[in-house]
């Protein structure tokens, strides 16, 4: 049967207009259902654990110390913090972004242990964009997550004004085609191949906020949030082909910190707005296989950094859990809930939730042939009056955890031993 010609073409221009609208309108997609077993599902927040305080004597602070009256502070959002193979510590700022070391520390003044100050000093500018996670490779080539960029690479081997070098912007997947890296958030460096593993977060691209004029680090997470699907991936750079292969795809509700083992048999990365932690098997019975390890967290979740002199890693919390995300995922029937978050999708970034103070670290046991993987102990500010928004985790030669953030003007020193 042969329809009307008429009818056919006015069908197909209908369709046409609406993937337009659907597009133009939801330029990120519409919201989709989100299985109850990949939602946050942690204990509330204990408003009786005030561990991260500084009255505690467990913390302490070390601020930029400012040589020059009027000069320009270098320390502003030191994201993560890293060390070479020395124990010279780094950190990747806020934009414009740069590379500055951290030296020189001092107690600030005799009668108070907990402030410190140290000479910040420029080592390189990283171009536009933003550097987040970081890591030195074993010839002092510090390979960092750029949001804009991609993986990046900048070695520091004496020469006065270092390169920055593009990694990877793009991968090709097995099919042939090639993948966008939308959003570089952090990595590390297998100790015993030199791999880099980093994570891909979302497929939501940064943009600028049009009232700063600054890329956007948030946004693009907090619709990730909302919407509910899971784009996060997993990715492996090969220094020895120059090769980007991909391990895990649709793997995390934004995929955030990660961190290998001193082993190099398996890679830990969080999944931010689920609350896991998950692994992805390099070796044994289980290689290429990922698994969720652990999910008892009262916040969401952030950077991770495993020891290798012990079975401890350590995860950084910034925000709390609240139970607003979960109501909206919990709304019925589920067609209402979509639509719900659709909408909330394209309110202005300025209307979207703003993060509530808060703070806190996690000191797991990743779980070995004995015993399982469990949360050992939460370190917290649970309003953030000390410190707060805290998102890369670091342990120091020293043993201690240094505590970076997009937000302060400060590196926190966590003393959990």
């Amino acid at each position: 049967m042969v329809g009307n010609p008429i009818a056919i073409v006015s069908v197909i221009f209908v369709a046409v207009c609406i993937h337009k609208l659907v597009s133009t309108q939801f330029p990120h997609g519409r919201a989709v259902d989100l299985d109850p077993s990949n939602r946050h599902s942690g204990a509330p927040v204990d408003s009786s654990n005030v561990s991260l305080r500084q009255s505690n004597g467990k913390v302490t602070k070390i601020y930029e110390r400012v040589e020059e009256e009027g000069s320009p502070r270098l320390l502003v959002g030191p994201e993560t913090i890293i060390f070479d193979d020395i124990g010279t510590m780094y950190s990747l700022t806020e934009q414009p972004s740069k590379l500055v070391s951290i030296t020189d520390i001092q107690q600030k003044s005799e009668d108070d242990a907990s402030i410190m100050t140290a000479k910040v000093t420029v080592v390189a500018d990283l171009g536009i964009g933003q550097a987040l996670g970081g890591k030195f490779d074993s010839n002092n080539c510090l390979y960092f997550a750029d949001i804009l960029k991609g993986l990046c690479r900048i070695c520091l081997d004496g020469r006065p004004h270092p390169i920055v070098e593009l990694v990877a912007s793009r991968f090709q997947l097995q099919d042939g085609k090639w993948s966008d890296i939308a959003y570089a958030d952090d990595v590390d460096i297998g100790p015993r191949t030199g791999h880099v593993y980093f994570s891909d977060a979302t497929d939501i691209k940064i943009d600028r906020d049009p009232h700063t004029g600054k890329w956007d680090a948030m946004y693009p997470s907090k619709l990730e949030g909302i919407r509910g699907l899971k784009s996060g991936r997993l990715l492996r750079y090969k220094p020895e082909t120059g090769e980007v292969d991909l391990l895990a795809s649709g793997a995390a509700l934004f995929a955030n910190g990660v961190a290998v083992d001193a082993n190099e048999s398996f890679v830990l990365f969080t999944s931010t707005f689920e609350g896991k932690v998950m692994k992805y098997h390099l070796t044994g019975e289980q290689e290429g296989q990922v698994e969720t390890i652990l999910t008892d967290f009262p916040g969401f979740l952030d950077g991770i950094d495993c020891s290798f002199h012990s079975s401890l890693c350590f995860v950084a919390m910034p925000v709390p859990y609240t139970p607003d995300l979960k109501a909206l995922f919990n709304i019925q029937p589920p067609v209402l809930s979509r639509f719900v978050r659709s909408i909330l999708m394209l309110l202005p970034r300025g209307l979207t939730p703003k993060p509530k103070p808060y703070g806190g670290v996690a000191v797991v046991h990743r779980g070995d042939e004995l015993s399982e993987p469990t949360v050992k102990q939460i370190y917290q500010d649970p309003t953030g009056v000390d410190i707060g928004f805290i998102t890369g985790v670091t342990e120091g030669q020293d043993g201690k955890v240094y505590l970076g953030s997009l937000h302060n003007d400060f590196i926190g020193v966590l003393d959990y031993q």
